[in-house]
């Protein structure tokens, strides 16, 4: 880059764009849900590790926003460490819930492997150094 040019946009990075802001609010969604169901069954820790995959959202939303309209390199960043800590968060979930036989929490664990199939390749793509380039190309100009 010693031209100080721009670099293309990496290909995919705004249909990855919109994937992510549609994830959250499906993220949002099922952990809310997830939240009323687990509400009054005596799942502490579920209940507290739903709570922070709500704020994980919300913080990934607010990282993507940064990615996407301020081109910033620490928002990038925050956005890797916020999806693999969502799908690491979800994983969990996931396997300790797996064996319920409640109704409300299998569809939760349902939904919750739904969002870890979507979320892993999402995470991927975020986590590959083009796009990271890419900022630094636009900043550098």
């Amino acid at each position: 880059m010693s031209s100080g040019a721009n670099q293309a946009k990496p290909r995919g990075f705004n249909l990855l764009t919109r994937i992510v802001y549609v994830h959250q609010a499906f993220s949002l969604a099922v952990l809310g849900s997830g939240l009323a169901a687990l509400l009054g069954r005596g799942y502490g820790l579920h209940l507290l590790s739903t709570a922070v995959g709500l704020v994980i959202a919300v913080a990934t939303i607010a990282a993507m926003f940064g990615v996407v309209k301020q081109k910033s390199l620490r928002a990038l960043a925050w956005l890797r460490v916020l999806l693999w800590a969502a799908g690491a968060r979800g994983l969990l979930s996931v396997l300790t819930l797996f064996g319920t036989s409640d109704a409300a929490i299998a569809d939760f664990v349902r939904s919750m492997i739904i969002h870890e199939v979507i979320l892993l390749p999402i995470a991927i793509y975020w986590s590959r150094g083009f796009n990271g380039r890419y900022l630094a190309s636009l900043r550098g100009s």
